[in-house]
């Protein structure tokens, strides 16, 4: 595995893993991608020693070189060459059950290859021999159609879809009269850990990353001086700079955080401060990527029974959202596996979605099954 930054090193183990790929060694390269073929000449001879050593059968590189990097770096090594966007599409192609999810993962996958292919036509073209995608220049092209014409039929299924789950999500919303939360956070948070929580649900969760990539909704309610109650939407887990042709295709499952009354951010409290901090801002970023912005955001600090003295970095986490992110509404220490907080969670997530949306307080004492 070849990755560009130290701090990368511990992401880039636990997608390989999650892949089921089993890293035998590790290389580092710190400079600038080289124009030819990503890696610097001296760090390609070192690769290519790595791989002659530990008999290494594939190269997982932990960026996304560009398609005529990725042909000569594959010419040059003789292995195969993963590349980061490849990665985590092989993990989404394990993890997709429904049938949007497998639609949108070959989506994906296809638009990849597609790039890939488009560069193979260009080598051949030049008089290069590439072998990718079969012989010659017309076998590629023939590839390419049917690619095109794959492509345009899942995005047609795919509208169709999308077209339903809007219809679902407005009857729904007639129906039940109550905000929605979406849950959110870098992926192994613990998203599915704390929708499992609230709605005593058995959904598949971590460790490997990305076990959630459709969304599952679940209606919560608590009684605490009156009825708070939402319905919470598990969705796909985020990771620094997601590839592009993830959020385009994934576009409208991420949509049930766009159109959500407010959302909770959950955070791996965990992890070291500066690395919660890090993720915390990439999920911002991913938030304003698309479009959720102006709504209120609830940060789950999650994790803490395996923190002490967690209160100070709950603090440092709530001052660094609300700098980046104005409508940060506040804060809550939370376990999802022990149960620790969850009940303040939801209130907060409620009277956050409830001034989204306008509504008022319930002015009663209303108790149901439960204790108040």
């Amino acid at each position: 595995m070849a990755c560009k930054k130290r701090a990368d090193f511990q992401e880039a183990l636990a997608l390989c893993e999650t892949a089921g790929y089993e890293v035998v060694a590790t290389v580092n390269f710190c400079k600038k991608p080289h124009p030819a073929t990503y890696i610097t000449p001296g760090k390609l001879e070192e690769l290519k020693a790595t791989i002659k050593e530990g008999g290494a059968e594939a190269v997982i590189v932990y960026g996304n070189p560009k398609p005529s990097q990725f042909y000569r770096l594959k010419k040059e090594l003789g292995v195969e060459v993963v590349d980061r966007t490849s990665l985590i599409l092989k993990i989404f192609e394990l993890h997709a059950g429904s049938k949007e999810a497998k639609l949108q993962t070959e989506l994906a996958r296809l638009k990849y290859e597609l790039t890939l292919a488009r560069e193979y036509v260009r080598r051949v073209k030049m008089g290069e021999q590439v072998d990718f995608l079969g012989p010659g220049e017309y076998a590629a092209k023939y590839v390419i159609k049917a690619i095109k014409r794959r492509i345009k039929k899942i995005e047609e299924e795919l509208e169709k879809i999308r077209t339903m789950r809007e219809q679902q999500k407005l009857r729904r919303v007639k129906r039940l009269r109550v905000p929605e939360v979406a849950v959110t956070g870098y992926t192994c948070a613990g998203k599915t850990a704390l929708v499992n929580a609230l709605g005593k649900l058995n959904l598949k969760e971590g460790p490997e990353m990305f076990t959630t990539l459709a969304p599952k909704h679940v209606r919560v309610s608590v009684y605490e001086n009156g009825l708070y109650e939402a319905i919470f939407i598990d969705t796909v887990g985020f990771i620094e700079g997601i590839p592009p042709q993830i959020l385009e295709v994934f576009h409208a499952t991420l949509a049930e955080i766009t159109y959500s009354d407010a959302a909770v951010l959950v955070l791996d409290g965990s992890e070291e401060l500066s690395r919660a901090l890090d993720k915390l801002e990439s999920s911002l970023a991913t938030l304003a990527e698309i479009g959720f912005i102006g709504k209120p955001l609830v940060i789950a600090f999650n994790k803490i029974d395996l923190v002490d003295d967690y209160e100070e970095k709950v603090l440092e986490v709530d001052d660094w959202a609300r700098s980046l992110y104005p409508w940060t509404w506040g804060t809550v220490p939370i376990s999802a596996k022990k149960g620790t907080n969850l009940r303040r969670l939801v209130i907060e997530s409620v009277l956050a979605a409830r001034g989204a949306r306008n509504i008022k307080e319930p002015e009663t004492n209303v108790c149901g099954k439960g204790a108040c």
